[in-house]
């Protein structure tokens, strides 16, 4: 291509007719010719206001092109986890619809019909403060039934195997999910999210006559395999421990005893319901038990125990204000010794159900799900 030289008063020469065109020229005025620099000279490229405009605006865009590009993806990615209703997620690796509203009313996609779901028992403690009733009332058209298994107890593992069944919309878990659930659920053309909702502690309770300033974890596990099994082992009364606990097929077991849950004292009675283990604690002399806060709060029938990490004597009270409030500074910092995250399980199938799952646990995340949450003896997961 023949390019266009320009001359000592710096004209753009046609390099077909030898016309002189303003320097701004981008076609030669007397033939049409396209005008294609080859160079400016130097008296004149301290003059950049005598550029063609065509070559401003060209290095203006390619130098624009990549922040603009990456300006829309990020944007993408703002718009994704936020917009008008919500607030900043701090929810890590959870799906963009999983978001942070203020009420219930503000929740969108909320669908219409009537949804099973299950868990852990422990979550009858969020019912019963009145949760699912102010969702009812706030969408009508959102109904939800508990629904039990129909063989065997009801559970978090129990729940999970009718999550994958399509017995359930979703479900409400105190374990994290496994690889082999996950697996499960791959297998059969769907995926599972866990979303945390809440986070819970772990109580012990006794017979309302066993007086000890508090024990240890080590110690509350050592009573569960069957190693301490008098009072005054630990600072009570000579009178012998009777262990009850909910089946290994429930979650407290694992929680407490993790891979050693396989060593449970053959003297541990097992147990259906928080309501039938209080009862029994309560009834027995020398009993003891341990479950989540929520369905413990409140209980005048048995005695809360305070717990200390390891094997220390730096004893906890899981409970305030004469056992009215669940001690949540101490729960949050760490002070108390074992606590777990409670999550709701999403069967991600791009069906009615899966809007079902992000609908209710939004509503359970959202500042007036979070107030419910603390009502109903847990620890709020966000403030």
């Amino acid at each position: 291509m023949n390019t266009n030289k320009s001359n000592a008063k710096g004209n753009l020469i046609c390099s077909r007719c030898s016309h002189a065109n303003p320097l701004d020229a981008t076609h030669c005025q007397k033939c049409n010719k396209f005008l294609v620099i080859a160079s400016i000279p130097t008296n004149d490229r301290a003059n950049k206001s005598k550029l063609p405009p065509y070559v401003t605006w060209l290095g203006l865009a390619l130098i624009l092109l990549p922040f603009s590009v990456g300006g829309y993806f990020f944007w993408q990615q703002v718009k994704s986890l936020t917009n008008s209703n919500s607030l900043n997620s701090p929810l890590g690796n959870s799906s963009s619809d999983i978001r942070l509203y203020n009420s219930f009313k503000k929740v969108p996609n909320v669908p219409t019909g009537i949804f099973n779901y299950g868990g852990a028992v422990l979550f009858a403690s969020i019912t019963a403060s009145g949760t699912h009733e102010a969702m009812t009332r706030t969408h009508p058209h959102f109904r939800l039934v508990y629904t039990e298994p129909r063989f065997g107890k009801p559970g978090n593992s129990q729940s999970l195997t009718m999550l994958l069944n399509g017995e359930l919309s979703f479900a409400q878990i105190a374990l994290p999910l496994t690889d082999t659930e996950y697996s499960k659920a791959k297998e059969r053309g769907f995926s599972l999210e866990q979303v945390p909702v809440a986070i819970d502690a772990i109580v012990v309770f006794t017979h309302p006559d066993v007086y000890v300033p508090g024990i240890s974890v080590i110690q509350l596990q050592d009573i569960y395999k069957g190693k301490i099994t008098n009072w005054k082992q630990v600072g009570g009364p000579d009178l012998p421990i009777v262990p009850f606990a909910r089946p290994k097929v429930a979650t407290l077991l694992h929680v407490l005893l993790g891979p050693e849950v396989d060593k449970v004292s053959p003297n541990v009675q097992y147990i259906r319901d928080y309501t039938e283990c209080v009862r029994k604690v309560s009834s027995t002399p020398g009993g003891i038990s341990f479950g989540g806060s929520g369905p413990i709060l409140g209980q005048k029938s048995i005695r809360i125990i305070a717990l200390a990490k390891g094997n220390s004597q730096k004893y906890v009270q899981p409970f305030i204000d004469n056992g009215k409030q669940i001690n949540t500074a101490a729960i949050q910092d760490g002070t108390y010794p074992i606590s777990r995250r409670l999550f709701i399980a999403i069967r991600r199938d791009g069906r009615i159900d899966e809007q079902a799952g992000v609908a209710y646990t939004n509503m359970l995340l959202s500042k007036e799900g979070q107030q419910f949450i603390e009502r109903s003896g847990f620890v709020p997961l966000l403030r």
